[in-house]
């Protein structure tokens, strides 16, 4: 699925390539970069990236410029970034698993595959959870479960676009609860949060960075995460399994440039990001956020992307999930 088959024409035209490709990293970068954004700004794929841009800055000694192109669950502005020219000034944050499920969830209308993309890098690994209004009827994850039982296509709860994160979480949850909900999609889990406590929606389905202010301010009460283990930045919340809901969910978000980069370009974007990552103030940074930093270069980066695709496949391929 990453690689590509290239026919050479001749040495000449190769040997020219990879000179022109070495020259042009030697200048590298000499304009600013443009840093694509596939969600609404506020979110904590907007919060993160935002952070990340201003430490590479100083790694890169350019601008790094967001620009948010939000929409379709995140297909915009991924679509963006494959087809946006492959000279390192445009790079691109990638969010798993979504952007390698669309290629075949949506086969029929997606604008990219993710032989269009290069991995560079992961960043973060941000827990789900699954939250609610403090002072609403819901005190524990029980009560939720038993109320949407007994309530089928009453609840609404928010994802930020169909086969995300967040989307398969609760068809996961769902399946295994045996209940039926109504799920709302939002551009950005910050929209989600605020109908979330304007009253809109009756629950949350994000990630634990987005709203672990809100949690130990009172004002959201997280029922579950979705960890293996409680987090430390939300000490008091309870995993699912401790719950009987034996279900674990993430997101992952990193770092992609459009494929045909040239390689030295590529690997000078793979050793600033390192360059940011073991950062210390980045790393605070994110700290403060409550970003669980999970680094996942290059290669390895390509694997990891490689094998959730794959596993996802399988499942859609026997029993793929439905649209809202």
């Amino acid at each position: 699925m990453f690689k590509k088959a290239f026919l050479s024409a001749s040495a000449a035209i190769l040997v020219g390539a990879l000179t022109a490709g070495s020259a042009m990293a030697a200048g590298y970068p000499n304009k600013p970069i443009k840093m694509v954004v596939a969600f609404g700004a506020g979110g904590s794929t907007d919060t993160m990236a935002r952070i990340f841009a201003k430490y590479a800055e100083k790694h890169l000694g350019e601008r790094v410029i967001v620009v948010n192109k939000p929409g379709a669950g995140g297909e915009l502005g991924w679509t963006f970034l494959a087809n946006s020219k492959a000279d390192g000034y445009t790079i691109g944050l990638i969010n798993s698993p979504v952007v390698e499920v669309y290629p075949f969830t949506r086969a029929e209308t997606v604008g990219y595959s993710m032989d269009d993309i290069r991995p560079l890098v992961n960043v973060v690994t941000d827990p789900g959870v699954l939250a609610v209004k403090a002072d609403g009827p819901f005190q524990t994850l029980t009560d939720f479960i038993e109320f949407v039982q007994s309530h089928p296509n009453e609840v609404t709860v928010s994802h930020e676009g169909i086969g995300g994160d967040d989307h398969l979480a609760m068809m996961s949850f769902a399946n295994k609860t045996n209940t039926e909900m109504n799920m709302v999609s939002f551009s950005s889990n910050a929209e989600a949060t605020a109908a979330l406590l304007g009253g809109h929606i009756d629950a949350f389905e994000g990630n634990m960075s987005e709203v672990s202010a809100q949690i130990n301010s009172g004002t959201i009460k997280a029922l579950a995460v979705w960890s293996p283990e409680r987090l430390d930045a939300i000490a008091d919340v309870p995993t699912g399994a401790e719950q009987n809901v034996d279900l674990i969910a993430a997101a992952s978000r990193g770092l992609a440039v459009p494929a045909g980069v040239p390689e030295d370009v590529y690997q000078k974007l793979v050793a600033a990001s390192e360059a940011v990552i073991n950062d210390e103030e980045f790393k605070q940074e994110l700290v403060k956020l409550n970003m669980p930093l999970n680094p996942i270069y290059g290669s390895d980066y390509v694997d990891f992307l490689q094998d959730s695709h794959d596993s996802l496949k399988a499942i859609w391929d026997v029993n793929p999930w439905v649209k809202d």
